[in-house]
């Protein structure tokens, strides 16, 4: 059970739902001795790549996704900046979120630039580069409930029709810590927010850039829901590569650190995320420790 101050804190999130946020791209790690300025960046390592296919599931606002017949989001502009910076280039090759590990491992692509949390079950099929983002799984509920279910030991502890969407880890997440709950999974997002909106479902679980999106983008924010800002989960997003190619590795790293260094990575990211979420470490993990493939 959580101490009284926590639930008292997570209820004030919830009803703060238009007040300001932040969504943190992972610290760097610059040494304090480090030179600032333009000479200070070292050399980026050979990534052994003239041109990288890089795989793209478009099924993840914002990090990813289709509109107006384009590819979009905090990823493809990622690959975009890639090409730019260091002069390989990068082609996006659409490919199903489930079909990312086996196309990578089949060697149709190089890498994955998708919005993929690291897991151990994901880390024994492919290799990690540096994280980019750190977020975490969230709760999206109607907003008339929000009486009955800003608490989190009553998201914990009663029988509720929970949706995630399949082979995520939100389902991870539902089924190792939400025993009593009926257990619901979606294959897109929209499903899953159809079913909240339609009473199907009692609360939907996704990570952090997706409730933010619904409940206060300009653009797609659905004032019939809210989102309760409290991490249920600590997760990393990172790029991964086969475990074999450990130059493309090293060198994804070494980009990642200096976008870090410069700000690059958050410029980005705040193109996609007006608003920033500041994610504290919640009581229960799950992000790396999960076995979601």
């Amino acid at each position: 059970m959580k101490h009284p101050r926590t639930r008292a804190r997570m209820k004030r999130a919830a009803l703060a739902v238009g007040a300001m946020l932040v969504l943190s791209a992972c610290a760097g790690r610059r040494h304090p001795d480090d030179v600032d300025g333009p000479g200070a960046q070292p050399p980026l390592p050979d990534s052994g790549y003239a041109t990288l296919r890089v795989g793209v599931a478009t099924n993840y606002p914002p990090l990813a996704f289709t509109q107006d017949g384009k590819i979009r989001g905090i990823e493809p502009d990622f690959v975009r900046q890639l090409s730019e910076d260091t002069g390989v280039a990068a082609t996006i090759v659409e490919v199903p979120w489930e079909g990312l590990i086996d196309a990578l491992r089949e060697k149709r692509i190089d890498v994955i630039m998708s919005g993929m949390s690291m897991t151990r079950a994901r880390s024994r099929l492919v290799a990690f580069a540096e994280p980019y983002m750190r977020v975490g799984q969230m709760c999206l509920i109607r907003s008339d409930d929000i009486a009955r279910l800003a608490s989190p030991t009553v998201l914990f502890t009663q029988p509720w029709r929970v949706g995630f969407i399949n082979g995520t880890t939100g389902e991870l997440f539902a089924r190792k810590d939400l025993p009593q709950a009926t257990r619901i999974g979606f294959d897109r997002i929209e499903d899953g927010v159809a079913a909240l909106h339609a009473k199907r479902i009692d609360y939907f679980i996704h990570d952090a850039p997706t409730i933010w999106r619904v409940t206060t983008d300009p653009v797609f924010r659905d004032d019939a829901l809210l989102g309760l800002y409290q991490p249920l989960t600590e997760e990393y997003l990172a790029w991964a590569v086969r475990q074999d190619d450990e130059a493309l590795r090293q060198f994804l790293d070494a980009v990642v650190q200096r976008w870090k260094d410069d700000g690059t990575l958050q410029r980005v990211i705040d193109r996609w995320i007006r608003v920033r979420l500041e994610l504290r470490p919640p009581d229960r993990l799950t992000g790396a420790a999960g076995e979601v493939p």
